[in-house]
């Protein structure tokens, strides 16, 4: 058992461990299957209420490892790749107790020799972390919409209009599945929806770090809309809380290969409307990994920046990020930057080790080439 031990100001007594003179924290990480119920329940409640990012929620069913502060006030999630830590999704924890606890980790990895990345990091934390000493880059643009004066009116979702009034007089509604056993009863027609979304695709299963795990018996406090015609799905969204509930961000939606064409914007939309009609102040589009990274921030990563960049500008073969992009923008939202967070630094070691998580080494070969051999035609 190994512990760290702090005496740096402010004192972190006050938030962390009343008991004691100094913070003494086992580092040991936790796999999911030695955690007790009550801990699985905490850390759900901690990614439900400080969950602030789209993927913060996943980490409350994620099978990876846990380390929990011993305030048991705050928990990340850490995907090891030999020396690599990778923690998606932030940190569960109140916002006071965030800056300690990203001085912590830096403390655990420094004195173990590890290379530590938080991902999908919001401006509210980049402070703390540059004060701690972490190599800060930008990892892309998250598009998000406003649903407090939200009314669909104006030349601007004329795209968003015309694709629902197509889809309400083909007969589609949509509906929320609120019991758990309605969606374990769904879950095999869902679940063949996402395989056939996917068959095609240079990925053929969601990349890790940048798409959510899709598991429709397991949804805890996600929701679950579908849009039907007759008692056939022809599209679902997944939605995953974000701020306590106050935000909602659409993590996971597919549609059938033989759908009514507009039907994932028609679903957007009126999952919108009913949201908004709930009190809900916003929904996030989630990631878009790459975008503006024109404009460098001090002290970032050459490296992250321009293969990001690269990848956004010129890959989309591989995941199609601007067509991405593009259908999001369909819907007027506006834009916030996330950060990749870095102790000591980004290496080329790092980066391959961040592609060898996401799974994006092990791309669907044969649709990798007929993607390839699309892009070259095109450009020609």
């Amino acid at each position: 058992m190994t512990s760290v031990t702090f005496k740096h100001s402010p004192d972190p007594r006050s938030v962390l461990d009343d008991a004691t003179d100094v913070w003494t924290v086992d580092s040991a990480l936790r796999p999911h299957a030695s955690l007790t119920t009550s801990e699985v329940e905490l850390i759900e409640r901690l990614a439900f209420r400080f969950g602030s990012a789209p993927e913060s929620y996943e980490i409350a069913n994620s099978d990876e490892l846990f380390l929990m502060t011993p305030c048991q006030r705050g928990v990340v999630n850490v995907i090891v790749d030999g020396n690599i830590w990778h923690i998606p999704g932030g940190i569960l924890a109140p916002p006071d107790l965030r800056p300690q606890i990203i001085e912590w980790l830096k403390h655990i990895t420094e004195k173990h020799g590890k290379t530590l990345a938080v991902y999908s990091i919001g401006a509210e934390d980049v402070v703390a972390f540059r004060n701690s000493g972490y190599e800060v880059s930008r990892f892309g643009m998250e598009p998000f919409v406003d649903l407090k004066d939200l009314t669909w009116s104006g030349s601007r979702f004329q795209w968003v209009r015309r694709q629902a009034n197509f889809c309400t007089r083909a007969g589609l509604v949509v509906r929320e599945v609120v019991t758990s056993e309605e969606q374990c009863q769904l879950a095999p027609a869902l679940l063949a929806i996402m395989r056939d979304d996917l068959s095609g695709r240079t990925y053929s299963e969601p990349l890790r770090l940048l798409e959510a795990v899709f598991d429709p018996e397991n949804l805890q406090q996600r929701r679950l809309f579908v849009a039907m015609t007759d008692d056939e799905i022809q599209a679902f969204v997944a939605c995953t809380p974000m701020h306590n509930g106050t935000e909602w961000a659409f993590e996971t939606y597919r549609k059938a290969t033989d759908s009514v064409r507009g039907v994932v914007p028609f679903l957007l939309k009126t999952v919108m409307d009913s949201m908004q009609s709930e009190g809900v102040s916003r929904v996030s589009l989630c990631l878009v990994p790459g975008k503006n990274l024109d404009e460098r921030i001090p002290n970032d990563s050459a490296l992250v920046n321009r293969l990001l960049s690269l990848w956004y500008r010129r890959m989309n073969f591989l995941f199609n990020v601007q067509g991405l992009d593009h259908f999001k923008q369909r819907f007027r939202p506006e834009e916030k930057s996330r950060y990749v967070c870095v102790t000591p630094k980004s290496t080329l070691r790092s980066v391959i080790s961040f592609a060898r998580v996401t799974g994006a080494l092990r791309p669907n070969i044969a649709n990798l080439a007929g993607a390839l051999f699309r892009s070259i035609t095109h450009r020609n």
